[in-house]
């Protein structure tokens, strides 16, 4: 009997959101200078702006706005030739992540509880658990 060596067919890469702003966040940038900010705006593949949610939505025009609710926004630790520590800030590679919780505030035991919410790699969105993104 033959076997089907035909390769798995991939989906194809998910373009760069066009625009997208993430507002009251805990947004832990990975900055030393200002480690903490509460929105992310992202327009194609980079991080446009980091600061304040009423900032943020100045600038957003026809952004699509996400309110994160308090949900705790990282760098996503995936660009290692980039930023090897992860840092959220203006002209930086869309790589994000969006956790149900603010892991930084809670109990060490219960961090394993928390869970992802949203992934961004290069502004392309590859997990959106809640569809917060359409």
């Amino acid at each position: 009997m033959q076997q089907d060596t035909a390769p798995p067919s991939l989906a194809p890469a998910p373009a760069p959101i066009a625009a997208l702003a993430i507002v009251n966040a805990r947004v832990w940038t990975g900055d030393p200078r200002r480690p903490w900010a509460d929105a992310v705006l992202v327009r194609g593949e980079y991080v446009e702006a980091v600061g304040s949610s009423a900032e943020i939505r100045k600038r957003a025009g026809s952004a699509h706005i996400v309110d994160a609710g308090g949900m705790m926004l990282t760098p996503g630790f995936v660009d290692t030739h980039v930023h090897l520590r992860g840092t959220l800030a203006s002209g930086m590679p869309a790589d994000l992540v969006l956790i149900d919780r603010d892991i930084a505030r809670v109990a060490p035991e219960t961090v394993r509880d928390a869970t992802v919410v949203l992934t961004m790699v290069s502004g392309r969105i590859v997990y959106d658990r809640d569809n917060l993104t359409h």
